[in-house]
């Protein structure tokens, strides 16, 4: 089977960025902003993104391009059959398992478009806002069916092949999602009172910066960037020769993943503190609080829908990525069409988010199983390339030829 290429440099880069660009960059990273000390979480997640995790970036998109494979066919190849290949099941295990327990919020995010838009939240005090979200996330069938309409979704997508399903989806999904975020900002950052919003976001505040921020910034940068998803591995086998510029695509990629948190961060938080409203954690700012400020702002109902459809468009494009990963893997590792690799891929999906819909504890322990999983993939995917695999190799796939950016490399990926 010959294998599927980016039809051009633009559409790997869309479609790169669709996949890191998710519902976490845009609600998590914020709220991190604000809890661990502003401008010196964001210098330290500048650092990290720019020295862990975009050459962790450039490993997997190397190893890709190498092989010509997805992750378990590019560590059997490159590897020498050694168990290194485990590294690549991890990896797509990992992706796997993120498409499934993340599935509810899918559904979350959809149904809170039509909800805002129905107005269902205007009579609403706040204490209602937030035992409407609990009442809500707790009914399980609910949940699930407005989770599949994502499910099916994918499905129709990825079915179309790589350039006219997941290309031409983020051709469309990326525009979209900056083009929403600025609108979003505009009308955020005019409200009056904005600017204590702006200062609790940005202002550093070293008091803050504690040894669980390190941790969580490192965190956050390693699952926003896709390191240990397979997704990476995948794309990189799909560039054509004349495509790839792998250290600068890297580069590109973590800007545009930085960027797109720290422009969310200016519509949430402006926006809280203008009308008065502590900002929240996780869920809480996105399905609680967030409802509240569009009840107050003007034209509240127009902006709510425009931000859950900004939340939509970038989940979908992560999940259309991850999902376009493990269907390559599995059309590589078991013969399988793409139409039946897709179906089987929804399919898992389909049953882990069942569970998860159900058991927000299942949701909870599946988080921690990515985020080991991660942690490990990214460990053995360093000395993989640093210690097997060698840099020299390297180098040499990614076009790097820098004594001084080799040096650096070398002792990022080694040390």
């Amino acid at each position: 089977m010959e294998r599927e290429r980016f039809s051009s440099k633009v559409g790997f880069f869309l479609s790169a960025i669709g996949f890191a660009i998710g519902i976490g960059s845009l609600w998590r990273f914020p709220y991190l902003v604000g809890m661990y000390g502003g401008g010196i979480f964001v210098l330290f997640y500048i650092l990290i993104i720019f020295g862990i995790a975009i050459p962790l970036l450039v490993l997997e998109m190397a190893l890709g391009s190498a092989s010509q494979k997805s992750p378990v066919g590019a560590y059997r190849e490159l590897g020498g059959g050694k168990p290194w290949i485990l590294n690549g099941y991890l990896n797509v295990f990992a992706m796997q398992l993120l498409l499934g327990y993340t599935m509810p919020v899918a559904g979350w995010v959809m149904a809170y478009i039509f909800k805002t838009g129905m107005g269902a939240f205007q009579t609403m005090a706040p204490a209602e806002i937030g035992e409407y979200f609990g009442a809500f996330i707790g009914n399980g069938p609910e949940v699930i069916a407005w989770s599949s309409i994502t499910v099916i979704l994918v499905v129709l997508i990825i079915n179309r092949g790589l350039n006219k399903g997941l290309e031409f989806a983020n051709s469309i999904c990326m525009p979209a999602l900056f083009i929403i975020l600025t609108i979003l900002i505009v009308r955020a950052v005019t409200l009056p009172g904005a600017t204590e919003g702006l200062v609790y976001y940005l202002k550093p505040d070293f008091s803050k910066f504690t040894a669980n921020a390190i941790y969580d910034c490192i965190g956050q940068a390693f699952f926003a960037i896709g390191v240990g998803m397979a997704a990476a591995i995948v794309f990189g086998s799909y560039l054509k020769k004349e495509q790839k510029n792998l250290l600068t695509q890297g580069i590109h990629i973590g800007t545009a993943l930085l960027l797109a948190g720290l422009l969310s961060g200016l519509v949430i938080m402006p926006a809280v503190f203008a009308f008065g409203l502590e900002p929240a954690g996780g869920p809480g700012l996105t399905f609680v609080t967030m409802p509240n400020v569009f009840n107050q702002m003007p034209f509240g109902t127009f902006f709510g829908v425009l931000f859950y459809i900004l939340f939509y468009l970038a989940a979908l494009s992560s999940w259309l990525g991850g999902a376009e990963a493990v269907a390559a893997s599995y059309m590589e590792e078991f013969g399988l069409s793409r139409k039946k690799a897709v179906y089987l891929t929804a399919a898992v999906m389909f049953a882990i988010g069942c569970a998860a819909s159900y058991s927000m504890g299942f949701f909870d322990i599946a988080d921690n199983i990515l985020n080991n999983s991660l942690i490990i993939g990214g460990l053995v995917l360093s000395i993989f390339v640093g210690w097997s695999w060698g840099m020299d190799k390297f180098f040499e796939e990614a076009g790097i030829a820098s004594p001084g950016v080799k040096a650096v490399f070398t002792v990022i990926v080694k040390y």
